[in-house]
């Protein structure tokens, strides 16, 4: 199995790949020169080059004569401090018979772990075939799409644990994680949202394309994929969205009880304030205070009066 890697154009950031006669040309951040050698070398369309340039962060698939355009907008689960965020990756395919050119202008993860797969001649089993740039195609779709199922995983994975915080009494910390959670997964359904279009419009190209019409198997279980990957969101949505709901009915329980209760301590303690704020008023022939044992009277009266409070609000079940 014959299969080279090397750099073309004499540029760090431009790999060419081959396999079996299928060249593979991933670009990071072409310029213009490469641009210009790639359309003429393929005999692309103008507007091709400059989509393999320009970033537009919108989803789209033209179709020419004899290859086929796709923009994706990825959605990439990146760390961020002591978080995660959604950072959004564009990937431009071109898709000949016997070529397939990726460009973008950030490092994509899947993309790299595709390539050192692809090296190592490890891309397929023996049951699975390679017979044109469609085929690789499919191949890297698929690794693309296993890390976003990857991401949701390890987001779903992050639910679980804040289900058990919550119920270990870490509802007030976990509102936070919660809500970060949702925003990941909000970005990743905004971004993704474009792909099931363009599989649909695949598909209703893939009978009459120049692969042949095998290969509309393969662009439907791309589409499949895409579909498993859209249930996988609104689960996880679902789920994080009942979470929430129990973790705010928990916090809110937990907020009313201490309220209830400092308002009951309150009461409590109200009636002894009561009665020496009243023997306190500086006055003429206050009774009791003259008396010898005066401060015995007050506080044996402070905790007759506030046992019959306490009695009081036992038996009206307040407490």
């Amino acid at each position: 199995m014959e299969q080279c890697s090397h750099l073309l154009y004499n540029q760090p950031m431009t790999y060419t790949h081959t396999y079996r006669g299928i060249v593979w040309l991933d670009l990071e951040s072409p310029n213009d020169d490469e641009i210009s050698q790639l359309i003429k070398r393929y005999a692309l369309h103008p507007l091709v080059g400059e989509e393999l340039k320009v970033t537009s962060s919108l989803a789209k698939i033209d179709f020419y004569d004899d290859y086929i355009l796709v923009v994706l907008t990825l959605p990439a689960r990146t760390r961020n401090g002591g978080g995660y965020e959604i950072a959004d990756r564009e990937i431009t395919f071109v898709i000949g018979k016997t070529f397939l050119i990726t460009s973008r202008t950030e490092t994509i993860e899947q993309l790299e772990y595709f390539s050192k797969v692809f090296e190592t001649n490890s891309i397929l089993n023996k049951e699975e075939r390679m017979e044109h740039a469609g085929h690789l195609f499919y191949y890297m779709v698929k690794r693309i799409y296993a890390g976003m199922v990857e991401d949701l995983e390890n987001i779903k994975d992050a639910i679980t644990s804040a289900k058990t915080r919550i119920f270990k009494g870490d509802e007030r910390k976990m509102v936070e994680v919660l809500s970060n959670l949702g925003r990941e997964l909000i970005d990743i359904k905004q971004t993704a949202r474009m792909h099931r279009d363009i599989w649909e419009e695949m598909v209703a190209y893939a009978d009459k394309n120049f692969f042949g019409k095998d290969f509309s198997v393969y662009i439907r279980d791309i589409r499949d994929e895409f579909n498993v990957i859209h249930e996988l969101i609104a689960n996880t949505h679902e789920l994080l969205a009942e979470l929430r709901g129990t973790n705010d009915s928990l916090l809110n329980a937990k907020q009313n009880e201490t309220i209830k209760m400092l308002t009951i301590i309150t009461l409590i303690f109200y009636p002894a304030t009561l009665i020496s704020s009243v023997f306190t008023i500086p006055a003429i022939g206050i009774p009791i205070i003259a008396m010898n044992n005066s401060w015995s009277i007050l506080m044996l009266l402070s905790v007759l009066v506030t046992g019959g409070f306490i009695w009081f609000i036992k038996k009206k079940r307040w407490i």
